[in-house]
């Protein structure tokens, strides 16, 4: 397997190993990940597809004078906390159980600090923590879960109350993408959009009654 490489994603996103950055100029909101031994380097169709929906997220969340929060649940190596930032996302916290994904994360937020499009904004800081949604009170404008399909089910009340408008749910594989989006259509949420790359899938959410 040959070494990953630079990779547009969605309309403003530029995924960049850490051995590429600097080799080339654009124009979009590079993203620098260095994954690790045990991560993947953000090019998985499940964090793509997350990618692309943060962008449709952020966008709709856009449309009010005031800078969208955000939530990464199982953050991994922090590609969407740090993706949020990028495109424009205020108070920002990455949430994971493994200490080790934790200090990956923490990891590529500082090889992302001298990126202007994250190094510009006054408060650029992305809060990392180790533990589950209990760990988290209050509520975010964007919660991003990217997970196994049994554990957004398993969480999906404590998901939806984290969220104060808009998620973003994906590591869905195909055997049960109509079991979640069901579930969570079910819990005071309506289907804004779905995405399937490969055999995975994911979902953008907004919860009934709130406008963005």
């Amino acid at each position: 397997m040959g070494r990953v490489r630079s990779l547009d994603v969605g309309a403003r996103l530029r995924l960049v190993p850490y051995w590429e950055r600097g080799i080339v100029k654009s124009d979009r909101n590079e993203l620098i990940i260095d994954p690790g031994p045990s991560f993947g380097a953000g090019d998985h169709p499940t964090t793509i597809m997350a990618l692309e929906l943060l962008e449709e997220a952020m966008r709709m969340a856009g449309k009010t004078d005031r800078l969208p929060s955000m939530l990464d649940v199982g953050t991994g190596t922090g590609v969407l906390a740090i993706a949020a930032k990028a495109l424009g996302a205020e108070f920002t916290v990455g949430l994971d159980v493994d200490p080790a994904a934790v200090y990956a994360a923490r990891r590529n937020i500082a090889l992302n600090a001298g990126c202007a499009a994250i190094s510009e904004r006054v408060d650029s800081s992305i809060q990392l923590m180790v533990g589950g949604l209990e760990c988290i009170k209050g509520v975010f404008d964007i919660v991003a879960a990217n997970l196994a399909a049994p554990t957004l089910l398993t969480l999906r009340d404590r998901v939806v109350a984290a969220a104060g408008s808009l998620l973003i749910l994906s590591g869905i594989a195909d055997a049960m993408a109509d079991d979640v989006v069901r579930s969570y259509s079910s819990a005071s949420c309506f289907l804004v959009m779905r995405a399937r790359r490969e055999e995975w899938n994911a979902a953008l959410f907004q919860k009934r009654g709130i406008a963005v």
